[in-house]
């Protein structure tokens, strides 16, 4: 039980940091994967997206972000790296996020030590115009939190339907 309290109370934290946190516009998801703002050529990250239940898709359109912080800091809202916005009408489904390649220089306050990367999405799954509320899909933190490696690897995010 307390582990779950714990993981309600992360996720929290972090959906408030994420709300009250300013939000910068990346111009890297209107750019090709291979380029970014900075003009510096960009990775991919491999995220592969599934989820134990019977998904009812009204709505296609998702935005996925991604986001980092001081992993050595408390208390600190992370920062917007990158976002790009998708269309899938099933799952399971794998894409690529264009990420820049001084993805650690857009973390504010700059990190001391390692930085900690992770992803959110936002999606009206249920097609009712407002997203991230009950009936939508939604990543499953109780299986497991959105770390990501900023690596080429593939990454497996889990997803549910909010209750």
């Amino acid at each position: 039980m307390r582990n779950y309290l714990l993981l309600i109370a992360a996720a929290g934290v972090l959906m408030l940091s994420s709300c009250t946190s300013p939000v910068k516009k990346n111009t890297a998801e209107t750019q090709t994967p291979e380029s970014s703002a900075s003009g510096a050529p960009s990775e991919n990250l491999k995220l592969e997206f599934s989820g134990a239940e019977n998904f009812t898709i009204k709505n296609a359109k998702l935005k996925v972000s991604l986001y980092g912080v001081d992993e050595k800091l408390a208390d600190v809202p992370a920062s917007l790296i990158t976002e790009q916005e998708y269309e899938r009408k099933s799952i399971p489904f794998t894409i690529d996020l264009p990420i820049p390649k001084d993805a650690e220089s857009k973390i504010n306050p700059k990190p001391a030590g390692p930085a900690k990367y992770y992803v959110t999405i936002s999606w009206d799954s249920d097609g009712n115009g407002k997203a991230d509320e009950k009936g939508d899909i939604f990543i499953d933190y109780d299986k497991q939190f959105p770390n990501v490696k900023l690596t080429g690897e593939p990454q497996k995010i889990y997803l549910k339907v909010l209750k």
